[in-house]
């Protein structure tokens, strides 16, 4: 595979972009089409890999390139602008910035400018209504710069001339946009900034502005002044615009972006509180004027600072209404209609969730589909298994339906369980316990969750009296959760992914609702035979060998049902996939389905309550189904023919002479007489 020209040139892309970005700046390979750098640990990579001719090479070939922005790149950063009537208002504030290097891939631009001095850490800019601008992309980030885009188009620059070098105070923006970097110094840890004036100076910064004063001073009774006390609000700021990070109140946690995974993870009030406290002893130490500040980092002090944190950077419900997309250990997968579109990771994905797997699109795994999946189900199930575990490799139940595996022991139910729980990450994975779901505290168990597992069930798991909320936990339904030891409850929509396995069929309590769990379930039946040769920890063996390649199989699978959603509304089933469900569900059902099916009204008969327990034990077994427990028919038995025939139970039915408990008004029907 060989690299092709720039812009028409004889020079190769790696020698051209070094001589108009400089021999000073990191350079990363990207897959042909995909946003993003390739390899996983790319943040990571310094300028002495640009010196290493295998390095060079593998960029020559590599179908697309990108820059390493910030601190490894001696300052080199871009301006995304997303919106092409975005540029030229941009541009008019800033005339300078027409004569530096400008690229292009579908929309908008990016203006790279080589930074002199301090800068801010990466950040999305927004407008004023909340809607996106664009970003200032710095150290922790890369840019595509040279390939083709994931929509087809090629990478351009124009004019292409070099960066420009300017200070970033120098850059000026419209006001109608929300800038949240202010007071950052992103390449000098600890540094103060110069937004804290003495007494004689006028502070013009945007977040005193909106703030006030970093300090309040008092006078001494000599004339001199000192720090009399801090202004809680200005510091809650402070530490709000240098982080990208923000509150959800109804689970009462923060969440920080981590540059490195593209997570949102949640950080303590106690650490907050230690990293401003730190911030205020380095400026303490900075001015004179200043010194008094170490003494006003009281906990008292430091807990008014968080909560008007809180305040400033609460997002409620910011894990719900965000993009749709795959997050893995080295990409994200953003998906837009019915494809998958890798990109970097970003705060805008507002993901708390991945997949420890890392993406590699040639990966295979043959041994998964051929000695775990494909013996052991119906060619049909195959599909239907890999459809389900794309849902779950999204994190969201898109069909609200829940899937169940049952059948053969030792088929392989729980290992193909064990395989899709790892590649969604155990940390996004928590037990299903129906006996516990009616309970104050249960559902807490489920915030950050995605994948509920309910592994080598009874056949009486969806009897349990908190059974039917997995119709709510899987189907949209909005649901109270009570934290241990918190104060009220808070809300949460039910669209987890839910998986049991069993080897015995499971029964289901109905309660009259036999619509909403037909709607709700799937079954996947194992009726092969075990496996002669028993691997142990296949589960892991298939992980460790195939991780990547199974990872893809539940990404083609996600493409699948997709397809599905789209063209039908549903997931595509087939009349025996149906089939297995009604069976379960009439199998659940089956003492209504007996009397349905084999008894009558008749005026002047009776049934007593042995005959119809004995002909319902013989009814089962040819409808290939267990009969009930008979404490569960007692209790069922005389609501049911209450409901189907309008007859109570009496305590005077004859048989030999002697009084019976049974029915009056019924009689058994006679399969002859049957049309």
């Amino acid at each position: 595979m060989s690299a092709e020209p720039v812009n028409g040139s004889s020079e190769m892309p790696v020698k051209h972009l070094v001589s108009l970005v400089g021999n000073d700046v990191v350079l990363l390979p990207c897959d042909k089409g995909v946003k993003g750098a390739r390899e996983s640990a790319w943040q990571k990579t310094t300028i002495e890999k640009m010196r290493n001719p295998d390095y060079i090479r593998e960029l020559e070939c590599a179908g697309g390139i990108a820059v390493l922005t910030g601190k490894a790149s001696n300052g080199l950063c871009s301006i995304d602008i997303d919106d092409d009537e975005m540029v030229e208002p941009f541009l008019a504030l800033n005339p300078k910035l027409r004569e530096t290097l400008r690229s292009r891939g579908r929309r908008g631009c990016n203006l790279w400018v080589r930074i002199d001095g301090a800068y801010p850490r990466p950040c999305v800019i927004k407008q004023a209504d909340g809607s996106a601008w664009g970003e200032w992309r710095s150290t922790g980030y890369c840019t595509m710069i040279h390939g083709l885009h994931p929509e087809g188009m090629t990478y351009t620059r124009s004019p292409e001339v070099p960066p420009i070098t300017i200070h970033f105070e120098d850059i000026q923006w419209p006001e109608d946009l929300i800038l949240t970097w202010m007071n950052t110094c992103d390449e000098i840890p600890g540094e103060v900034p110069d937004q804290f004036p003495s007494e004689d100076e006028e502070p013009d910064d945007d977040l005193i502005r909106r703030y006030g004063a970093p300090v309040y001073y008092s006078e001494t009774p000599t004339g001199g002044i000192y720090v009399s006390k801090i202004n809680e609000p200005y510091w809650a700021a402070l530490y709000a615009s240098e982080h990208i990070m923000l509150y959800e109140p109804d689970e009462r946690n923060f969440y920080q972006y981590e540059h490195e995974t593209g997570l949102y993870s949640i950080i303590s009030p106690d650490v907050i509180k230690q990293v401003i406290s730190h911030r205020m002893l380095l400026i303490s130490r900075t001015k004179p004027v200043l010194d008094g500040l170490e003494k006003l980092r009281t906990d008292r002090n430091l807990n008014a600072v968080i909560a008007q944190l809180r305040g400033i950077a609460e997002h409620r419900r910011a894990f719900t209404d965000r993009p749709r997309a795959v997050h893995l250990a080295n990409c994200m997968l953003r998906i837009e209609d019915g494809s998958c579109i890798r990109e970097g990771f970003s705060p805008k994905f507002r993901s708390r969730n991945r997949s420890p797997i890392a993406f590699d699109p040639a990966a295979k795994c043959p041994r998964f589909l051929h000695e775990l999946v494909e013996p052991a189900v119906h060619p049909e199930d195959v599909v239907l298994l890999q459809k389900m575990a794309g849902q779950c490799l999204l994190g969201t139940n898109i069909l609200q339906r829940f899937l169940i595996l049952d059948g053969t022991p030792g088929g392989g139910k729980s290992q193909y369980a064990n395989v899709i729980q790892a590649v969604v990450g155990l940390e996004n994975v928590t037990q299903l316990r129906t006996d516990h779901l009616n309970e104050r505290f249960e559902l807490y168990r489920f915030i950050r969750r995605t994948l509920l597992v309910g592994v080598d069930v009874n056949k009486d798991f969806l009897q349990s009296k908190g059974a039917p909320v997995i119709k709510a936990l899987c189907g949209g339904d909005w649901l109270d959760a009570e934290q241990k030891g918190g104060t009220g409850s808070f809300q949460f929509q039910g669209k987890f992914n839910i998986l049991m396995t069993s080897n015995a069929r499971l029964q289901v309590s109905l309660q009259g609702d036999v619509g909403a769990w037909k709607r709700r379930m799937l079954i996947v039946r194992y009726e092969s035979l075990p496996p002669k040769r028993i691997i142990f920890d296949f589960a892991d063996v298939l992980i460790r060998e195939e991780g990547p390649g199974i990872l893809n199989w539940m990404l083609e699978g996600l493409q699948l049902l997709l397809k599905d959603i789209e063209e039908t509304g549903t997931i595509r089933l087939t009349d025996r996939q149906k089939g297995i469900v009604d069976s379960l569900l009439a199998e659940s059902d089956s003492l209504r389905w007996f009397l349905t099916n084999r008894v009558r009204r008749q005026d002047g008969s009776d049934l007593t309550v042995n005959e119809i327990v004995q002909a319902y034990a013989g009814y089962c077994p040819e409808m290939g189904w267990q009969p009930m427990k008979d404490s569960q028919i007692g209790y069922q038995l005389p609501s049911l023919m209450l409901e189907l025939f309008q007859t109570v139970k009496s305590n005077s039915c004859q048989r030999e002479g002697k009084a019976a408990r049974g029915f009056r008004g019924v009689a058994f029907i006679n399969p002859e007489d049957e049309p």
